[in-house]
């Protein structure tokens, strides 16, 4: 039990534990910023995508059915 207590007294005096969660808070709120932004455009992007696939559609079709020359 003793050197247990010893050890975590250590581990509370150390400063490396102590950046080694900065670190990882850090990279877990770089990792969540970028999946949310993701997301946000993503779905802000499905109507401009649909009419530019309607657009392309309706084009192709009345390439298709014109007569060729």
């Amino acid at each position: 039990m003793k050197k247990l207590r010893s050890a975590l007294a250590g581990f509370h005096r150390a400063e490396d534990g102590l950046v080694t969660v900065e670190w990882v808070s850090l990279a877990a709120a770089v990792v969540v910023g970028g999946i949310s932004l993701v997301w946000l455009v993503g779905n802000n992007m499905k109507a401009p995508a649909n009419n530019v696939g309607s657009t392309i559609n309706n084009v192709a079709k009345t390439t298709i059915t014109q007569p060729h020359p």
